[in-house]
């Protein structure tokens, strides 16, 4: 009978272990799936991102097609305007022969209009803020870990409260 009963434990521990290992290979899967669904590089979080960066892209399209529109006037107006072309020449410092230049104030010469451009950031294509795949995976595995520990606590409490009471019963 003492036989039996070592058995039926061990294999009542046996088959605790395979459920603790079941519940947290699933945990694992589903914390993984769930992660990468919100959080991941194709994620919920990094598809929001990107329409944010489509928009933005858009907007610096416009402010670069507004300032190339404006330079291909002045190209044009310089083309057809030769006194002009040498009132630019010397605002960015080109003289005649035998010329020289009296600068009174410091002005912002034909570059004045790019301050507009400086503060637009540059635009990186393919750049995620979803969370790396590998740190998804380290989430999951830690998370099936956690899952196996709590599974195998609660399969060893009822065994210690039963092996409690038969030690009561006995006394």
């Amino acid at each position: 009978m003492g036989k039996t009963r070592l058995r039926n434990q061990a294999g009542g521990s046996l088959s605790a272990l395979g459920e603790a290992v079941s519940n947290a290979v699933c945990a694992c899967i589903i914390a993984y799936c769930v992660v990468s669904f919100f959080a991941g590089q194709a994620g919920l979080l990094a598809y929001r991102d990107m329409k944010s960066s489509i928009y933005q892209m858009n907007e610096r399209i416009a402010t670069l097609s507004e300032r190339n529109a404006a330079l291909n006037d002045t190209r044009a107006a310089l083309a057809s305007d030769s006194d002009r072309m040498v009132r630019e020449a010397r605002d960015i410092g080109y003289l005649r022969p035998g010329e020289k230049m009296v600068i009174f104030s410091a002005g912002t010469g034909a570059a004045g209009g790019d301050e507009a451009l400086r503060d637009i950031e540059p635009m990186r294509a393919g750049s995620s803020t979803g969370l790396p795949d590998r740190m998804i995976k380290i989430l999951a595995a830690m998370t099936g870990l956690a899952v196996l520990l709590a599974s195998l606590l609660m399969a060893a409490m009822p065994r210690r409260r039963q092996s409690l009471k038969a030690a009561a019963d006995r006394s």
